[in-house]
């Protein structure tokens, strides 16, 4: 059966958009397996900030993943109380795939799991805050790519990665592809964006990135 995501980036706390948001992806699919958060949860903290968040998310999808982002606070375990799986640097298994995260605006990638789960064959989606440099997912102004060039490294280097989804650059919400790779940034929860990906079997992804500003109601 394909997996459905909702991807989510740059909440930023504004607790009152993702409610909307999550309303709207409602009355859009019928169910989602998994919601994916790649960072920047809270607008420089506190660690209430990402619980409160987390729990939102959770009380519409059971299966949240996140990685934080260069506004949150350093990750301490004993002040997050969520039962959202924080992934970085730690595989989960969706269903026919894994999932693993690297946040920050400036990610240390762990080449020793990645080169891991790329010799036993398994299939791999990146939740990660930067995106990979050089696509249309981190494209600031005047065309200037602002990605990270060890994740673009990194795509290209592991070929199981098929599936790559990131924030950070407010500016360009798009769907990408290189490497045999589907390199996706919904946008900015703060401005109504957020994206559904189905994966089939056979990995093939298909997306949508929505605006809750621009949706009919």
């Amino acid at each position: 059966m394909p997996v459905t995501l909702l991807a989510l980036s740059d909440i930023h706390n504004q607790k009152i958009t993702l409610e909307n948001i999550l309303n709207k992806v409602e009355e859009l699919t019928e169910s989602i397996d998994a919601c994916v958060i790649a960072g920047d949860i809270t607008n420089f903290g506190p660690y209430e900030d990402i619980n409160s968040i987390l729990d939102t998310v959770l009380g519409f999808c059971k299966n949240t993943y996140y990685v934080l982002g260069n506004c949150d606070p350093y990750y301490n375990k004993d002040e997050i109380f969520t039962l959202a799986k924080y992934i970085e640097s730690e595989p989960f298994r969706i269903d026919f795939f894994s999932i693993v995260g690297f946040g920050s605006h400036k990610p240390k990638l762990n080449h020793k799991l990645l080169k891991k789960m790329r010799k036993i064959g398994e299939k791999v989606c990146l939740l990660t805050h930067a995106p990979p440099y050089g696509t249309k997912v981190d494209m600031i102004s005047f065309d200037r790519h602002a990605g990270s060039e060890e994740i673009e490294f990194a795509i290209k280097k592991y070929q199981n990665i098929f599936l790559s989804i990131s924030g950070h650059i407010h500016e360009s919400p798009s769907v990408s592809s290189f490497s045999n790779c589907t390199v996706i940034n919904p946008g900015p929860v703060t401005r109504g964006n957020f994206a559904l990906i189905n994966i089939n079997e056979e990995f093939s992804v298909k997306v949508k990135i929505y605006n809750i500003h621009e949706m009919k109601n």
